[in-house]
């Protein structure tokens, strides 16, 4: 992943209280958009469609296209093949119009790459995308989801091959990033001049500034928080579905593990220190390292709730390599609702059978793995449009916000090479802080008593047996098993 740097600045987050507040997004304001060509796609919008009854048939944009069985599309046929289709569908609805809708849910199959319109897999090439992008200032290569944030845009008007000549070239600033703009919920932001054509200036020929005023400027009321369900089997999507309904998560038994490399040179040491401690002031057990040592699964055995790393690029500047090749999730236990955030251009590369570059790990590896939500990226993107771990866990963990408002907020840039995978409307409902319910399950049951057995013989306690040392004297005994009687009756 090359380097282009653009700043971090240091954050201040706020913390919520345990109950959420009403959903931001509604049911009704959510566009189910899949592909009837494919009958995985017909179940696994039906399956989302009962999580969801609120999402009434109005809502639903059946593409009923066999070519777009692929993971590439040009950005003519984005364009013609879904652009132009959810365009139309919205504006034959009698009710609920361009401005009604917040979140757009894409089913997997979809496409989830759009082609550099005159140098077509440069996005695969980390040296000649960076080339494209901070040379040229022609990179027309994104997410299809990317896109479709900024639905109503006629991005690609004007595009020759020139430098910045359209604004599809590069990315857009993003509206909704950052603490100052995503402290209110997304409905707030009137969403009345959606259609509106914006404008904006051209940085340096790296990104597009928002400027313009009143509707040509544009504001979080003019963007789409568009989530995929995906995964690379029909069963793991299917199963996305199910973990995202109803979240509650124990914080007193669950983990957060930062994996920073010390000698990174990566942009997001202070976005690592906020999130570190906004997530601690809140309670949250944070395992954040900053040593070479690269975490793996033997060394942390405790259900997590959040994951986010360098992944494969951990090793540069001295850290050390994960295991294996692009299979350093494996192994780790993943509580109901954890998130998935790793520092790795093609993270997101290999849905729809494309396959990674880089031995970069997947997020749909991470879906099998038991995870829920995750942000990746399906092409090169110098690390500008990478998710911030101090927006995107503290919103959705300590304020409680839906997925899709977390997600978004965390990301610098639109129209770029991110994909957000997960239910928009999904949020943290509950927090508890129950002890004893070591595997995070929300209950102190038989389970956790066999699993204190097992940490009985192990005194003094390790990792995977912490959560039983009630007292904190470094072991698992018969005072601890006196206090996990109690956990049990109560609960």
């Amino acid at each position: 992943m090359r380097s282009i740097s653009i700043f971090c600045a240091s954050i201040a987050l706020i913390c919520a209280t345990v109950s959420p507040t009403n959903a931001a997004i509604s049911e009704s304001q959510t566009l189910v958009v899949y592909n009837s060509a494919s009958s995985e796609g017909t179940e696994l919008k039906d399956a989302y469609l009962a999580a969801h009854p609120g999402i009434g048939p109005d809502n639903i944009v059946d593409l009923h296209d066999a070519s777009l069985l692929t993971s590439d599309l040009t950005m003519d046929e984005f364009i013609t093949k879904i652009r132009n289709p959810i365009r139309d569908r919205m504006l034959i609805l009698i009710g609920p119009g361009p401005h009604h809708f917040i979140a757009i849910v894409l089913i997997r199959p979809m496409p989830h790459r759009i082609l550099d319109n005159n140098n077509p897999l440069v996005g695969d090439d980390p040296d000649a995308a960076f080339t494209e992008f901070g040379v040229n200032g022609d990179s027309t290569y994104a997410s299809v989801d990317a896109e479709l944030v900024l639905l109503w845009q006629d991005l690609y008007d004007g595009e020759s091959g020139g430098r910045m000549d359209s604004y599809a070239d590069n990315v857009i600033e993003n509206p909704y990033h950052g603490f100052e703009n995503s402290e209110f919920e997304i409905d707030s932001f009137s969403r009345f001049g959606i259609t509106t054509p914006k404008t904006f200036e051209n940085l340096t020929n790296l990104f597009w500034m928002l400027t313009g005023s009143g509707s040509s400027r544009l504001t979080p009321g003019d963007m789409y928080l568009v989530c995929r369900i995906d995964g690379s089997t029909q069963s793991d999507a299917l199963a996305l579905i199910d973990r995202a309904q109803n979240l509650t998560v124990n914080r007193a038994t669950t983990q957060i593990l930062l994996d920073r490399n010390g000698g990174s040179s990566f942009e997001f040491v202070g976005d690592y220190n906020t999130a570190n401690a906004s997530l601690i002031a809140d309670g949250w057990n944070v395992r954040y390292d900053t040593s070479a040592n690269f975490v793996d699964s033997t060394e942390e055995p405790r259900p997590l709730i959040a994951y986010a790393s360098p992944g494969e690029n951990h090793s540069h500047n001295g850290g050390e390599n994960p295991p294996g090749s692009g299979t350093y999730i494996d192994g780790f236990t993943f509580a109901r609702g954890a998130i998935f955030n790793s520092v790795e251009t093609f993270n997101a590369r290999g849905l729809n059978g494309l396959g990674t570059l880089y031995n970069h790990e997947q997020v749909e590896d991470f879906v099998a793995a038991g995870g829920t939500f995750a942000v990746g990226n399906v092409f090169e993107n110098f690390e500008i449009s990478q998710a911030e771990n101090a927006y995107l866990l503290t919103h959705m963990l300590v304020n409680q916000r839906t997925w899709a408002e977390a997600a978004y907020s965390s990301i610098w840039f639109l129209s770029g090479q991110t994909i957000v995978l997960g239910d928009p409307l999904a949020r943290f409902e509950t927090i508890v802080d129950i002890e004893g319910d070591c595997n995070a399950d929300i209950s102190v049951d038989l389970a956790d008593y066999n699993s204190f057995a097992a940490c009985l013989a192990q005194s003094p306690t390790g990792l995977e047996c912490e959560c039983f040392d009630f007292n904190t004297d470094t072991a698992v005994d018969l005072f601890d098993f006196a206090e996990l009687q109690v956990l049990f009756d109560d609960n």
